[in-house]
């Protein structure tokens, strides 16, 4: 090692520390990245999927077609084909002044709308995704299509199958 902390007169010890920073972080970055035998082939296995959307009139259930693809509206992501609406009447709760308790009372004019979806999915042990997106019950979900556009909750997962 010379004065200029050479080896040799020609490698820099500033430059073995920086090949050896740089091998640590590839070799980190390749650790907590996916590995390719547990992480499942595109589109491996269908589910279908239900997301609920609330206090909405019976006229947008009516707008859902069943056939339609569906996308995610914040990045565009296909996500599916709804397979079913269904509906059910919009509940909240409300005091009954009269026995002095909180009742679960349905309002005119709104309901639950319940869009179930099929699609072909990548599961692996930890995650379900749908091309880029993630399913995960309890996930909020902004879904679109050209008859609709609309917020709510993953519900359900089911069907999972290979």
């Amino acid at each position: 090692m010379d004065r200029q902390f050479r080896l040799f007169g020609k490698i820099s010890l500033l430059d073995i520390i920086l090949v050896i920073l740089l091998g640590a972080f590839v070799a980190l970055a390749h650790r907590f990245s996916a590995p390719q035998s547990v992480a499942a082939k595109p589109g491996d296995r269908k589910i279908t999927y239900t997301i609920e959307i609330a206090r909405r009139t019976p006229e947008f259930a009516a707008r859902i077609k069943t056939g339609a693809k569906l996308f995610d509206s914040l990045k565009g992501y296909y996500i599916g084909e709804i397979m079913e609406v269904q509906t059910a009447p919009y509940k909240e709760d409300a005091p009954d002044l009269d026995a002095g308790v909180i009742r679960r009372q349905p309002i005119d004019g709104l309901c639950y709308v319940y869009v179930t979806v099929e699609a072909d999915a990548q599961v692996s042990e930890r995650d379900t995704y749908v091309g880029q997106y993630q399913v995960l019950v309890g996930k909020t979900a902004y879904v679109k299509n050209a008859d609709f556009a609309a917020g709510g909750y993953i519900v359900s997962l089911a069907g999972v199958r290979g």
